[in-house]
């Protein structure tokens, strides 16, 4: 049975239920954090890279781990709770416990709402895809990172650095 399944078996927790989503393992967070932190070095004045954001598009819910939205200023007293405008780019990471299959649902529902790349993060072995909605993709192990959509590079060395 697939690990997103919710049965009396393989009960979630309400962090799972919420987000539809297992609980990151620490190098899940470890490249999360990675990932939010150089691109706010990097890209701030250009972007704003959000962790853990919840989502509406097309009438379902989605929390990826990291949008990238053109740069924006919140409004600390009017909060969002589920932005409805789809973000550029979606940074899924890979949990342990996660099946391919959750993230090929959840690409096609991302470009089919306007995202132009998602990235697929694999901590285990330390590479990241880039999907774009026209079927490419493009794999960095190592070297510096490009996402065709947007400009962004990173180092790879960075982004999995303990």
């Amino acid at each position: 049975m697939a690990p997103d399944v919710i049965t009396s078996e393989n009960p979630v927790s309400s962090y799972e239920a919420e987000r539809g989503k297992p609980m990151p393992s620490y190098n899940h967070s470890a490249v999360q954090s990675n990932l939010t932190g150089l691109l706010w070095a990097k890209y701030r004045q250009e972007y704003s890279s959000l962790s853990e954001l919840s989502l509406k598009l097309n009438g379902e819910s989605y929390t990826p781990d990291i949008c990238i939205y053109s740069k924006r200023k919140p409004s600390w007293q009017q909060d969002i709770k589920n932005m409805t405008e789809p973000p550029l780019t979606a940074i899924e990471i890979l949990s342990p416990s996660q099946g391919i299959e959750t993230f090929q649902t959840k690409f096609a529902a991302y470009f089919a709402a306007g995202v132009k790349s998602c990235w697929f993060v694999q901590p285990f072995v330390e590479t990241i895809f880039i999907l774009t909605p026209d079927g490419n993709i493009a794999v960095f192990h190592e070297g510096t990172l490009t996402d065709p959509t947007n400009g962004i590079t990173l180092d790879m060395q960075e982004i999995f650095a303990g």
